[in-house]
């Protein structure tokens, strides 16, 4: 047990907590990296893109509004495409396992009788598994034949999914287990502790990741950001370490009562099993039957559908965020995998420096204000942010699709120049070498070779054989196509492609420089308005049932919010995929959480009891 001298034992409830650190982990690398990768091999699919060109051709003015939103063909990926829409699908298979096999592996776990006890059999098995098989997708993912690559990386990932979802309520259900319900409000605080270590340490996986990389693979640091995937093999070896070392401490350090010997001590007991079945069966009814007599009123019924609403709206608003961050980090804020995950590490240090004065602020002025204040600040952040991003727009004379059709023609250009990079990085490392910094090309380097500035000749040589590799694969037309842009969205007037590449490169520089600084207070802000959201709304939800209900209204909290996380990934997919630009998910998630505020309006029950009126009611019955 978690107690010595009757007080909770920290040391013993901070091993019991590296099992939800190891769960932590993998999930705070899975949204991010897993997003990259489906982005990747989705893109490079034939029978995506098959799909995608059918599906334009078959429905005409599905490609011309694609069009209209900015995806231009200059785009590398096409136009129309589909790749969000199957992102936004395959990131709910999670959420999807863990509705159907999550409550399933708990109950199992409530009935296990072994000599490790009711919920380490299944950590201890499971958990490897589930290590193996999350070092094994970026592998699979990344290094296997394009003819065979989305198959095996799809069912890798469902294969991981599943694995997770045998354990996760195992591990989450053993601190209460070995804590007195007493202690269990400050045991729940250090695990909660222990899973922000392993989401921070997750955040900063990609940094690490890239130091094993150059120390291991011999990659220099400029090979690895003109391609990031190089290093997503040791982000997941990372994940995968600390999984296995959160097991073994369960495995070693955290002890659980032997229960066989508890089976066999009933089985003495009770001789007639059937008999005790039939027992535990009335009495289960009984209690059903007096749970269903305690019936909520009309206006708290009310409450609690309005309440429900909000959580779905609010945590579709949330999913999509942390879902496709990475990748609106990738498209608009031009940053690697790594940059956008440590960025992330502000949200979540702002969210735990925020917990303790949400909890007071709910008790104080009211959970339902607090959760409105904190809805209202992630609202003011978004569009403090949008509103920069469109002035900016107008000081340029730019929409944003046609800013997204700017955008489109430096990735263009940008994504050829890094897929060369890896072709000569890939080739070098087979020759047992690394690139020098000046092997490593660059979207500037280019514009200087096609300005005609002095290059050394070895450099100069390099762009060359870059400047072949790019007409190959986007054909000789990609110079007029550039000048296009310049001329008809920046109206430069440019007549050759290197004036026509400066502006575009300057315009993207600009925007991109003003939003890499501003997503650091949004962060903040969110970070902080996250947490004055998360602390009140459960505790909001049990309000309304009673104490009699909890379990009840737990179930209705997370069928809400697990509802949210399958429907929100497709949902915005599906948004992204017409909208053009990552930039949507600033239409997207605004338009959610002012749902979120609006329902949260009508909800007038699930406060909490002031000290005052307890203490009023003990002073009475003494």
């Amino acid at each position: 047990m978690n107690v010595k001298n009757g007080k909770l034992d920290v040391k013993k409830t901070i091993l019991t907590g590296f099992g939800f650190l190891a769960t932590s982990i993998a999930w705070a690398i899975y949204d991010p990296y897993i997003t990259k990768i489906l982005n990747k091999i989705l893109s490079e699919s034939d029978f995506i893109t098959n799909l995608s060109a059918s599906l334009a051709k078959a429905i005409p003015w599905i490609g011309q509004f694609a069009e209209a939103q900015g995806q231009s063909t200059i785009s590398s990926t096409g136009g129309f495409s589909l790749v969000p829409l199957f992102i936004g699908i395959i990131m709910t298979f999670d959420n999807i396992f863990g509705v159907i096999f999550q409550p399933t592996f708990g109950k199992l776990s409530d009935n296990c009788h072994s000599k490790l006890g009711k919920r380490r059999p299944f950590i201890v098995s499971c958990a490897p598994v589930s290590a193996i098989l999350f070092a094994l997708i970026p592998i699979v993912a990344l290094n296997t034949t394009s003819t065979i690559r989305l198959p095996l990386t799809m069912i890798t990932v469902i294969l991981f999914v599943f694995s997770m979802s045998l354990w996760r309520a195992p591990v989450v259900a053993l601190m209460p287990d070995l804590t007195p319900p007493h202690l269990r409000s400050e045991g729940n605080a250090i695990i909660n502790l222990m899973g922000g270590v392993g989401s921070a340490v997750g955040m900063v996986a990609g940094t690490i990741g890239i130091a094993l990389c150059t120390l291991f693979a011999g990659y220099s640091k400029a090979e690895i950001t003109a391609d990031e995937t190089v290093s997503f093999p040791y982000v997941f070896i990372v994940g995968s370490l600390v999984m296995i070392v959160g097991m073994l401490v369960l495995l070693f350090f955290v002890k659980e009562e032997d229960t066989s010997i508890k089976l066999k001590g009933e089985m003495n007991q009770y001789a007639d099993s059937k008999a005790l079945k039939k027992a535990q069966k009335e009495e289960a009814k009984k209690k059903k039957a007096e749970l269903k007599a305690i019936k909520l009123s009309k206006a708290e019924r009310k409450s609690l559908i309005f309440m429900l609403g909000t959580l779905f709206f609010l945590f579709c608003a949330s999913n999509a965020i942390t879902t496709f961050f990475s990748l609106f980090a990738q498209e608009i804020l031009h940053m690697i995998t790594s940059e956008a995950t440590f960025i992330m590490l502000i949200f979540a240090v702002c969210s735990g420096v925020a917990a303790i004065p949400a909890g007071k602020m709910g008790k104080k002025v009211g959970r339902k204000k607090t959760i409105i204040a904190g809805l209202s600040v992630f609202l003011a952040a978004f569009i403090v942010f949008f509103g920069v991003f469109v002035g900016m727009l107008g000081s340029k004379s730019l929409s944003i699709n046609n800013y997204v059709t700017v955008n489109n023609a430096y990735i263009a250009i940008d994504e050829n120049i890094n897929s060369f990079n890896a072709e000569k990085s890939a080739a070098a490392q087979d020759a047992g070498r690394t690139l020098t910094d000046e092997e490593v090309l660059s979207i500037e380097g280019f514009l200087a070779y096609k300005n005609g500035d002095a290059l050394a000749d070895n450099v100069k040589g390099y762009y060359e054989e870059y400047e072949a590799k790019l007409i190959n694969d986007l054909g000789e037309g990609i110079y007029s196509d550039i000048i296009a842009v310049a001329n008809d969205v920046l109206s430069t007037g440019a007549e050759s492609f290197e004036v026509a590449l400066a502006a575009i490169v300057d315009t993207v520089n600009s925007v991109t420089g003003i939003l890499r600084i501003l997503i650091y207070p949004v962060l903040i802000l969110g970070g902080a308005a996250n947490m004055f959201i998360t602390v009140n709304t459960l505790p909001l939800v049990l309000e309304i049932g009673g104490v009699e209900k909890v379990g009840t209204f737990t179930g209705y909290y997370y069928t809400a919010t697990f509802s949210a996380q399958i429907a929100s990934p497709i949902l915005y997919g599906f948004i992204r995929m017409f909208a053009g630009t990552y930039m949507s998910l600033f239409y997207y998630s605004p338009v959610m959480f002012a749902l979120a505020v609006i329902l949260i309006c009508f909800v007038k029950h699930g406060e909490a009891i002031p000290d005052e009126m307890i203490k009023e009611a003990e002073e009475a019955n003494d």
